[in-house]
Order: C-alpha cells, then sequence, then structure tokens
C-alpha cells in the first residue's frame, strides 16, 4: 500500500476549470497529492494528458468522469472511477450531453440578452473548448468578465441559479442511468457530495442499480457531513471517496490541497475494481 494524499474529484479546462491539466498535475504536484482523479464533467478528454503528465511527475492519475443527471427536478452527479474513456458507445452518450449543453448555453445567454446583459456565445467559448463542455460556470466567468456581476456566486444568486430570470433546465440522464453507464464501461460509481443534495433516500435507491460509493470527503462538507456519511458508507458498505472538487479559479479560489485523504481509499478502489 502506498503512503500520501490524494484528491479524487478535480478538473480541468475541458470541462468547467480554470486550469490546463498540466496546470491542475503542477498544482497537485506543488501541494504534495500521491494521485489524483481526474473527474470532468460529461468529458474524458483530458485522461491521456493527464496520465502522461503524471508519469513525469510523479502523480498517478485515475481515470474518471463526473456526470450530470437529474432526480424529481435535483441536479444529482455521478462520479466514475477507472473508467474505460475510449469505449465508443460512451463517447457517442459523452458527445449528446455536450451537445446538449451547448444548446442550453446558448438559451441562457438569450435569455440574458432579454435582461439587457450584452454577452455573446463566443464569449463563453473562449473560456474553453468549444468541443468540450460547456457550462453555468463559464457563462458566470463571462459575466465576471464583462463587469455585470462581482464574483461567481452573484451570477448564479442573480441569473442563472435554479431561481434565476435567465435559468435554463438542461438535457438530464436519470441517475440509475448515470450509475448504468459507468459500470458499462468497467467503472466504480459513486454519489458526488452527497451532503449537497441533503437526500439520503437516493442513496438507498441507487445501491441495488449499482452505486459502489458515496463521496463523503469534500469541500463543501461539514464535519458532521462526514461523520453521518462515513456512517452510512459503514453500515451499507459503500467505498468512501473525496475530493476537493477544484475547478482551478472557476469558483473564485483554488480548491486542491483543501481536501486531503489517505491513499488507502484509493486501494480500497483499487481492490474494488479487481
Amino acid at each position: 500500500m502506498k503512503n500520501g494524499y490524494v484528491d479524487l474529484h478535480l478538473h480541468t479546462n475541458a470541462s468547467d476549470s480554470t486550469f490546463t491539466v498540466k496546470e491542475l498535475l503542477d498544482m497537485a504536484k506543488s501541494v504534495g497529492l500521491a494521485a489524483i482523479g481526474i473527474t470532468d464533467h460529461d468529458s474524458v478528454d483530458s485522461i491521456d494528458e493527464g496520465i502522461e503528465i503524471g508519469k513525469k511527475l510523479g502523480i498517478e492519475v485515475v481515470p474518471g468522469v463526473e456526470l450530470s443527471a437529474e432526480e424529481n427536478e435535483m441536479e444529482v452527479h455521478i462520479l466514475g472511477y477507472f473508467i474505460d474513456w475510449k469505449d465508443n458507445e460512451f463517447l457517442n452518450k459523452l458527445r449528446i450531453l455536450r451537445e446538449s449543453r451547448l444548446d442550453r448555453a446558448k438559451k441562457i445567454i438569450k435569455k440574458l440578452n432579454d435582461l439587457n446583459i450584452g454577452i455573446k456565445i463566443e464569449d463563453v467559448l473562449k473560456l474553453t473548448d468549444s468541443n468540450t463542455s460547456v457550462g453555468r460556470l463559464h457563462i458566470a466567468r463571462a459575466l465576471k468578465d464583462g463587469s455585470y456581476i462581482s464574483d461567481i456566486r452573484e451570477a448564479f444568486q442573480k441569473y442563472i441559479g435554479h431561481n434565476g430570470p435567465a435559468y435554463v433546465k438542461k438535457y438530464f440522464i436519470s441517475p440509475i442511468e448515470a450509475v448504468s453507464m459507468i459500470k458499462k464501461i468497467g467503472g466504480i460509481p459513486v454519489l458526488a457530495h452527497p451532503g449537497v443534495l441533503n437526500n439520503d433516500e437516493l442513496i438507498f435507491k441507487l445501491i441495488p442499480f449499482g452505486l459502489a460509493g458515496i463521496e463523503v470527503y469534500h469541500s463543501e462538507h461539514s464535519t458532521s457531513n462526514v461523520e453521518h456519511y462515513s456512517e452510512l458508507a459503514r453500515k451499507n458498505n459503500l467505498l468512501i471517496t473525496g475530493g476537493s472538487d477544484c475547478h482551478g479559479l472557476g469558483k473564485g479560489k483554488v480548491l486542491i490541497g483543501t481536501i486531503l485523504i489517505p491513499y488507502h481509499f484509493l486501494d480500497s478502489l483499487k481492490k474494488y475494481k479487481s
């Protein structure tokens, strides 16, 4: 068993982080991580490069993904670890999800324009690769760049959050479908940040369909969240994972290094995989 710490929930600019793959790995090295999970939203575009850079830096890279799903008007994120990120059927499904993200972004911008906010889709796309995941965080950053808001949180509170005047519902798969997609490509399905959802019933609903773990350690989890979900995982024989959910500066501050979990949690994932 290796020693050291891991962060199993990290994003690159293949989804909605401000960090390139190289910048993410360099940051992981600087905070002393032994391993990381690259878990971009509906994208696996950074995995190959991440693994190669990781080898040079002595950092293990776990191939992962974070799928967006919905359950009763509630957005649910399912993490997948040790996935076959080159499976053609899976890649096609991700392409559909990303195309729906782009379509949604255009509709949100139209609503913002109707509110006399003059950003364009080009302002958003320049913050990412147009062939990858375009999300609300990109739009929030474009709003900040255009001086329409003072910080990222304001964008969600004032305009593009669930109750905001420019919110647009996006195409979702169900959590059960997300879990099944990950299992089909040999991955390990894990429910992301359950403390944010505050819906334990969903965990018990997903277990029969193959949910293997829950993200106990997360930058938005309180101490009581960690205690509660650690106990829930133990009682239900679920894997425990954790990560900072760092988006570079996309959420206003760099989170990598704030959540450090011992390597033995990654060992447990590997044992489950084998």
